[in-house]
């Protein structure tokens, strides 16, 4: 499998368990032992017997027995991991450099994709405030306008009021005219009578005609006698105004 650790796999007949030197040496002990405890011990001979022996019987054992040694020695050495086996076990491996590379292209792509998603998020956010602002930038421009019909309106009516306050001061000026006018117009016709006589509920108008017409024998309707009332007085009988 690219880029990771794992290691080709062999038939399951031909896998090799690895051992250790110490577990070879372990296992070379016990062979000899089980070599020497299998052999039974021969009687022992005497001086004589070895020396009628021949040599070649002594060089034949020595051999025999050194096969077997050798014999032991390669079926204990039948487990251990070759120099093949570690280059076949390390072929797949990573080497640091390309390593170095898929980390980088990883962290690369990572940071590629942060930086679209910020970037993104960036957006949105920008996109809604933009948004928002253009709602109320547009509220605020109807109230303005709302505002500026309102101002309209008010001028209007401020115009039409100062027009009808300035004919209201010019008919108030000439009513103040018209007014002394026929004040002094109207003292120009009053009567002030001095010692005439009180009584209770006295009605002065027709009290006034009758005296008129019974002293000056001048006969006055009462319409003739617009308004008539009695002056305040120190002295009664206060005098009457008419």
């Amino acid at each position: 499998m690219p880029g990771g650790n794992s290691i080709s796999h062999r038939p399951s007949g031909q896998t090799k368990p690895v051992r250790s030197v110490q577990t070879l040496l372990a296992a070379t002990k016990d062979a000899n032992k089980e070599s020497k405890v299998s052999r039974e011990p021969s009687a022992k001979r005497t001086h004589s017997e070895v020396s009628n022996e021949p040599n070649s019987s002594f060089d034949i054992n020595g051999f025999i027995n050194f096969q077997k040694d050798l014999d032991e020695i390669k079926f204990s050495l039948r487990d251990v991991t070759t120099k093949d086996d570690l280059n076949e076990v390390t072929k797949d491996l990573v080497k640091t450099s390309e390593l170095e590379d898929i980390v980088s292209g990883i962290v690369k792509k990572l940071f590629i994709k942060f930086e679209s998603s910020l970037e993104k998020k960036m957006n949105d956010k920008i996109s809604k405030i933009q948004n928002d602002m253009e709602e109320k930038v547009e509220s605020l421009s109807i109230e303005n306008e709302n505002l500026k019909k309102k101002l309209e309106i008010i001028s209007k009516q401020f115009s039409a009021m100062k027009t009808d306050l300035v004919e209201t001061v010019k008919v108030a000026k000439q009513s103040n005219i018209s007014s002394n006018y026929y004040e002094q117009y109207s003292r120009k016709n009053n009567i002030k009578v001095f010692n005439f006589s009180r009584r209770e509920k006295q009605n002065l108008r027709q009290d006034f005609i009758n005296m008129v017409k019974t002293e000056m024998k001048v006969t006055l309707e009462e319409r003739d006698v617009v308004a008539i009332h009695r002056l305040p007085a120190a002295h009664e009988p206060s005098p009457i105004l008419l």
